[in-house]
């Protein structure tokens, strides 16, 4: 499999980027900013109701309230639940477009990434697949993880076997992550194809994507994605705690809120740089080889065969 060259990668990312950051920054930017606003809004309340609840727990102990409270602050816990599922579902939808602009853009050099496309994208999304396909993806993290979860919570006690578990468990999610990277765009590319299908073939077909280009890709995503949000976050991070340490309020605020935005700014580069790697590595790829074998017939989908 013929890998991408890091130089020639950054060079055509900066050239993507000229004349078109900041038409894209403001979406990709402002729904980040709108998600997590509603995120900390849902989180404070969710918070507020969870003590609400063992308030009325102790309270229905001494005999000052009925349970008919603690009932009705449960169903308040589970929509607020609901409500920031449907928020985290309703982002990852929007991350989707903003990804699916963006390979638009690297296939047609005509087309811009701005809030038009991006939206335009998303109205063409079928949703109940790509959470389906989330889900899978969750599922599979999960279950990858539970072992060495169960093994350091046995040996709970034992903060060598726990440290170890925890170490192994982030390898094994970042090379999980590497196999399933290419999913989404995999299933973009197959859209049609997946009508009645299941969405874990498109974690069969990304895994066979990526043979061969996962330290290739883990690279890529280290030099350009990593690596500068780290030292940013380092350098203004840093401040901000310099701030609490000397309880200077200017440098708390000055550092976690430029810290922020050095993020937000960061995230058109993000988006462009992962769909750019897929666009890259795509043409070396046959599709029709790397989906073999997973999609059921007509026949078999209707109980025929």
């Amino acid at each position: 499999m013929k890998k991408v060259s890091l130089k020639g990668f950054i060079a055509e990312l900066k050239s993507s980027m000229k004349g078109e950051y900041f038409n894209a920054l403001w979406p990709v930017g402002g729904f980040f900013i709108i998600f997590i606003a509603l995120s900390a809004i849902l989180m404070f309340f969710f918070q507020g109701i969870a003590s609400s609840i063992m308030m009325n727990i102790m309270m229905v102990m001494y005999g000052m309230t009925s349970a008919g409270a603690i009932g009705l602050a449960l169903l308040e816990l589970l929509v607020a639940l609901v409500l920031m599922l449907a928020v985290n579902f309703f982002y990852g939808f929007i991350q989707a477009a903003i990804q699916y602009a963006y390979v638009a853009r690297f296939r047609n050099t005509d087309t811009k990434v701005t809030a038009t496309s991006i939206w335009a994208q998303y109205k063409r999304l079928n949703k109940n697949q790509l959470w389906r396909l989330a889900l899978y993806i969750g599922l599979f993290m999960f279950l990858w993880t539970l072992p060495l979860d169960i093994i350091a919570g046995i040996f709970a006690r034992n903060q060598v076997v726990v440290i170890t578990c925890r170490v192994l468990n982030l390898l094994l999610v970042i090379w999980k992550s590497l196999q399933y990277s290419q999913a989404y765009f995999l299933y973009n590319d197959q859209r049609p194809e997946f009508l009645g299908q299941s969405m874990r073939h498109a974690l069969t077909a990304s895994k066979r994507f990526m043979r061969g280009l996962k330290w290739n890709l883990l690279l890529i995503a280290v030099i350009t994605i990593v690596l500068p949000i780290v030292v940013w976050l380092a350098i203004f991070g840093g401040l901000g705690y310099y701030g609490i340490y000397t309880a200077t309020n200017f440098w708390i605020w000055f550092g976690f809120i430029v810290a922020f935005l050095g993020v937000v700014a960061w995230l058109p580069i993000t988006y462009a740089a992962t769909a750019l790697y897929y666009q890259q590595t795509a043409p070396e790829q046959n599709l029709d080889t790397i989906f073999a074998g997973t999609f059921k017939s007509v026949e078999e989908l209707t109980g025929q065969k």
